[in-house]
């Protein structure tokens, strides 16, 4: 069980910034110093783009901070937009696609099942 003790606060920073295909970035934060029983990222993808198909052993939760899109994720395309969020089960394919005009932002966090 990781440690629960009272933490100080204050800004969690992010790890290296990574450039993924066709423009998608991807920011993981370091919550390593704090004691969070989840992870945590938030990815942009530019108008047009779609990321991987993801499957793990974790559990996830998506969230729309702006944009619009299509969730793909047990055998159907879900629509979403800013303020909507999304859960994964383990082990089940997932992806998204931008279908805005603009930047699609997604906050995503995650946890072991």
């Amino acid at each position: 069980m990781p440690d629960t003790r009272a933490h100080e606060g204050g800004p969690v920073a992010c790890l290296a910034e990574i450039a993924g295909p066709d423009g998608i970035v991807l920011r993981e934060h370091d919550t390593s110093g704090i004691p969070a029983p989840f992870s945590s990222s938030v990815f942009v993808l530019p108008p047009g783009t779609t990321t991987d198909v993801d499957v793990h052993q974790v559990v996830e939760t998506w969230f729309v901070g702006a944009g619009e899109g299509h969730v793909e994720y047990a055998g159907a395309s879900h629509p979403v937009r800013t303020g909507d969020s999304f859960h994964f089960a383990t082990c089940r394919p997932h992806r998204v696609r931008n279908t805005g005009n603009g930047p699609l932002t997604v906050f995503s966090v995650w946890w072991s099942a």
